[in-house]
């Protein structure tokens, strides 16, 4: 069965010039190259058809040893850099980041160092809180994870492949290419599908991504490259060029991505290819200096980019024409040494052990996790003392509704290290439920032998509240169970998610109706966030319609208006200019939808906290040395904890 012999291909390396350039581009500047993005898809497709040649051709000459082979050579290419360029972000956080986001960054290296950073990243991409997270310095590694799982589970198809063909007489290449297309097939449907329902969580997860490297794959055992006459070569190399730089220009965040769409940049890296080495006279196709010098580097410009330009973005609000340049050129110099000294340097094997690589490889690997979690161990161990909450250093809200003294130089509450992950405990025991469910997941809270039932209803700016009201509750024996879904207010109208009708909202929301049937409770507090995207006419119809329900069967009802937001990420300021923490409250103010709802309805009470929030004219990130915002949007629970006292009385308990 013969597989031809790729010797070296220069163009592939210009296209990965291409590829990496295109991902660069976006990173710095996205406006100017909206679809940069599809550089990885190229990367995707060179990758399939590289490892599935090279795959095909170990087989043939080793039948023993070749998945040991592999593996070390794997390895060898691509550990040494990569974990390099991880501990070295991890170093660069500590420096350049502001304490808010090294938890999360630790987590995060250690999820890139086991190269499951991809799936991580889809599990935040379909919660909430993690869509609201600063960009992570190695969030690029979603694509080196799907690769690294692509390298794990392809030899052993290929190998399971060859045992069933032997076992079934048939020949060996027919049934790779039989299992190739079966993976093709299957995850480019699950691709369109998944893109479809859950686009968020389809950029990132391997099956909607494997039909990409499938591509490449069946493109090395059928093709490989045309002996057409070189005119249709050439107009293949251009039409192929022409796919992959239009999905750039014209791509965008709101194209639906993978998908079909995805077809684009793929195929056309499939011509490009094909067509192989052009020579038109001094048309050389992808055959440049410059594109192949990259290429060579792209493995180490892909690694350390994104890193750079996080580090330089944490401290300016743009990257503008000439701060991109230089990031340019710091990476390519610090790139240039990766390559030299780090990827050729372990490239080549030094002795005939095979296993050698693989061990220092799971070694090096357990390092990286061991480190990143020893650092996210450390930030965890932490913790709020909420027992300083109303103490003298920390009055909170005391300071802005009782003119308390707040003492200067005093360590801020919650500390900047656990500032994101200070949440309502209902996220940690996962009632809180994301945009996809429909169930009414209840957390009981409170005193649950509680004579009186308390319930709180609505999105994550009802869930804010909770720990105010879990404290209110406790303090006078009440029972209380929560609902609360993300980006989902507990109203009557349909309103949309990214465009469309949210469905899940409305099952959630009916749900959540039946369950309050069966607890029949004596008071509910709900809040919502602003949903510019419902006219408000058609949202406070929809607040009157469930209120009046709830009112019917007894209900008595809290309605507490949505919080202002601030326009500055609350981690970063505190760490590099506290001072300069403040929004001008007029301007941040949400708007009033609740009053105008409970105009005829007499059962229903709202009232307004942001007088224990900002001061007349300002918001600011602290409080009497309580950090009052988590992210642009949400409290902290401790600052929502200190509340408690001021919402009891506003809803007058």
């Amino acid at each position: 069965m013969p597989v031809e012999k790729h010797g070296f291909r220069p163009e592939i390396q210009g296209l990965r010039g291409v590829a990496v350039a295109l991902v660069v581009i976006f990173h710095l500047w996205p406006a100017a190259l909206p679809g940069g993005y599809v550089g990885v898809d190229v990367f995707f497709v060179i990758s399939g058809f590289l490892i599935t040649g090279l795959l095909a051709r170990m087989a043939i000459a080793d039948g023993h040893a070749w998945l040991i082979a592999f593996y070390s050579r794997r390895v060898r290419r691509l550990l040494p850099a990569a974990l390099l360029a991880l501990l070295a972000t991890l170093a660069g956080t500590l420096v350049f980041l502001s304490r808010a986001r090294w938890e999360e960054t630790a987590i995060q290296v250690a999820a890139s160092a086991l190269y499951v950073q991809n799936w991580r990243l889809a599990w935040q991409a379909v919660d909430y809180l993690g869509a609201e997270e600063a960009a992570s310095p190695v969030q690029h590694y979603w694509s080196l994870s799907i690769e690294e799982q692509f390298y794990i589970v392809w030899p052993l198809l290929m190998a399971a492949t060859i045992w069933l063909a032997r076992r079934l007489r048939l020949s060996t290449k027919g049934a790779w290419l039989a299992a190739l297309f079966l993976v093709f097939i299957g995850s480019l449907l699950a691709s369109v599908l998944i893109t479809r329902t859950d686009p968020a969580e389809a950029y990132f997860v391997t099956h909607t991504r494997l039909w990409e490297l499938a591509l490449g794959g069946l493109l090395a055992l059928t093709v490989d490259r045309f002996t057409a006459a070189l005119p249709l070569r050439a107009a293949m190399m251009m039409i192929g060029i022409g796919a992959i730089v239009a999905s750039a220009l014209f791509f965008s965040a709101s194209t639906p991505f993978p998908g079909a769409y995805a077809l684009l940049p793929t195929l056309g890296t499939v011509l490009a290819i094909a067509a192989g080495d052009i020579q038109v006279g001094r048309f050389r196709g992808l055959d440049v200096a410059l594109l192949r010098y990259i290429g060579d580097r792209s493995y180490s410009i892909y690694l350390l980019h994104w890193p750079l330009i996080v580090f330089y973005s944490a401290h300016h609000p743009e990257v503008g024409l000439f701060a991109g340049l230089g990031l340019v050129a710091l990476t390519l110099a610090i790139s240039h040494l990766s390559y030299r000294y780090v990827e050729q340097r372990y490239r080549r094997p030094r002795s005939g052990v095979e296993w050698r690589p693989l061990i220092y490889g799971s070694a090096a690997i357990a390092v990286c996790v061991m480190v990143s979690g020893g650092l996210g161990y450390a930030l965890d161990r932490q913790g709020v003392d909420i027992s300083l909450i109303g103490t003298r250093n920390y009055p909170g809200p005391a300071a802005l509704l009782a003119n308390a003294v707040v003492p200067p130089g005093v360590e801020l509450l919650p500390p900047l290290g656990k500032l994101s992950s200070d949440v309502p405990i209902v996220y940690r025991w996962k009632c809180h439920q994301q945009q996809d469910s429909t169930q009414a997941v209840g957390c009981q809270l409170g005193d649950p032998n509680g004579a009186r039932t308390v319930v709180v209803i609505g999105d994550s700016h009802a869930a804010q509240w909770i720990p105010a009201i879990d404290k209110i509750a406790r303090d006078r024996k009440w029972k209380l169970v929560t609902f609360t879904k993300a980006a989902c207010p507990f109203t009557r109208v349909m309103v949309t998610d990214d465009g469309k009708p949210y469905e899940a909202c409305a099952k959630w929301r009916d749900n959540v109706l039946a369950e309050i049937g069966k607890l029949r409770p004596d008071l509910m507090f709900t809040s919502q966030s602003n949903y510019s995207s419902t006219p408000e006419p058609a949202m406070v119809e929809g607040l009157c319609a469930i209120w009046s329900e709830l009112n019917a069967v007894g209900v008595h009802i809290v309605a507490i208006r949505n919080t202002p937001f601030v326009k500055f990420d609350p981690g970063d300021c505190l760490a590099a200019n506290p001072d300069k923490c403040v929004t001008a409250r007029k301007e941040v103010e949400a708007n009033d939808v609740f009053a105008l709802a409970s105009a005829t309805l007499p059962g229903v009470r709202v009232i307004d906290m942001d007088d224990a929030l900002c001061t007349k004219d300002s918001c600011s990130a602290v409080v009497g040395n309580i950090i009052v915002w988590r992210d642009h949007h949400h409290m902290t629970a401790t600052y929502a904890l200190a509340l408690a006292p001021y919402l009891a009385k506003a809803a007058g308990l």
